[in-house]
């Protein structure tokens, strides 16, 4: 079971803004946009886009700083568990509710063929280069962290292989043929 991701803030706690979680991914070397931006890794140039943007959604040009992995939920939430009672460090991992699909950023160009997967029926779906991808902005929001990144220095990316082989070793995705 995932942990509860909507929590209420304490009493005093301060807000935080899509402009800070924009900063925040620059900061880790991210090339994030507005989705009608140009991809910057600038914190300086992000803080200046969504303060004119304040509500933009925060999304990451895939394929430059990390590639993007992403399973049905079950198929995912088995491989995440899987992989952390192994102790295997998975690094961020994003769920998407309304589509109940989880994405697990791993290390950029790790992903090689994966052919054999996508064609055994897991529902998997590799990012391409220069896809975009969405990234959590405040709590509540349409994508959310399964796993945040650390608060500070450049996240720790898996290869791809590590997720791809937690996600075929659960057998929990549909298989066809």
């Amino acid at each position: 079971m995932l942990p509860r991701q909507a929590r209420r803030p304490a009493q005093g706690a301060v807000r935080v803004t899509t402009r800070q979680c924009a900063v925040r991914y620059a900061a880790y070397g991210w090339p994030v946009t507005t989705g009608t931006t140009t991809p910057t890794r600038d914190p300086e140039r992000a803080q200046t886009l969504w303060s004119m943007l304040p509500n933009a959604s925060v999304y990451a040009a895939c394929g430059e700083a990390f590639d993007v992995v992403e399973a049905d939920a079950p198929s995912g939430r088995a491989a995440l568990v899987r992989l952390e009672r192994l102790g295997v460090p998975v690094g961020p991992v994003l769920w998407v509710p309304a589509l109940d699909r989880i994405g697990f950023l791993v290390c950029c160009g790790t992903l090689g063929p994966v052919t054999s997967l996508l064609d055994a029926g897991y529902e998997l779906r590799v990012l391409d280069p220069g896809d975009l991808v969405e990234l959590p902005g405040p709590p509540g929001g349409r994508v959310r962290w399964l796993r945040e990144p650390a608060p500070v220095g450049t996240p720790a990316l898996p290869p791809a292989h590590v997720v791809l082989g937690g996600i075929a070793g659960c057998r929990v995705g549909p298989r066809h043929g």
